[in-house]
């Protein structure tokens, strides 16, 4: 089992690399550097394909080796958490 640590780097790489895909792209640490990601809703500016901000969260998941419930728990911070704004939800 990966420790907290590990699984909170894991996601601050998915949220890194999907505001680098995103529409605006934009480096994730340069939003948390200007106090930006402290703004209430500042993630709703950013938008990416619900698909692709799964397959980004599963190849991280992947090369990281995480268990099963390590992927649920990323998957659950996610969602849940500063992830762009989907688009093309089916």
């Amino acid at each position: 089992m990966k420790s907290k640590e590990k699984l909170w780097e894991v996601c601050m790489q998915i949220y890194r690399q999907q505001y680098k895909e995103a529409e605006p792209s934009a480096d994730f640490d340069e939003l948390m550097k200007k106090g930006i990601t402290k703004k209430p809703n500042w993630f709703l500016k950013y938008s990416l394909p619900e698909k692709r901000q799964q397959e980004i969260i599963d190849e991280h998941c992947k090369r990281n080796k995480l268990s099963k419930w390590e992927k649920k728990k990323i998957n659950k911070e996610i969602w849940l958490g500063s992830s762009p704004k989907q688009i093309g939800v089916e």
